[in-house]
């Protein structure tokens, strides 16, 4: 399971993607969704905004973060006889910094596409 950012253009009713290349959205896992959400200080794993509020949500979350970094978190195994193997990958330290760079560049290239709304689910 994934958590999807993409952008859109609102007509009336109809939703239309503005970016169409392979950098149009931005996939995450579900926890490292849920928390670059939660950097974001959104808790709805699943709406849509206009892009110019998301966009200032962004800049503040991305300000509030400057000189700090999220920490490491190791990989782990869960293994018990007789059950299957669990990996939990980890992730690396900064992680949460680079996605919302990420999100950063995908909105303001969405911005000069035109796009007026951000969702995600």
């Amino acid at each position: 399971m994934s958590i999807i950012v993409s952008t859109y253009r609102r007509d009336g009713d109809i939703f239309v993607s503005v970016l169409t290349d392979k950098d149009a959205v931005l996939e995450l896992s579900n926890a490292n969704g849920r928390d670059v959400l939660d950097a974001l200080g959104i808790e709805d794993i699943c709406d849509s905004w206009p892009i110019a509020c998301f966009r200032a949500v962004l800049t503040v979350a991305r300000r509030k973060r400057l000189g700090h970094r999220s920490p490491e978190i190791p990989v782990t195994e869960d293994r018990e006889p007789g059950r299957m193997l669990v990996i939990d990958c980890g992730r690396s330290e900064g992680y949460i910094e680079r996605r919302l760079e990420d999100l950063s560049i995908l909105v303001n290239r969405a911005c000069e596409a035109g796009a007026t709304d951000v969702a995600w689910a």
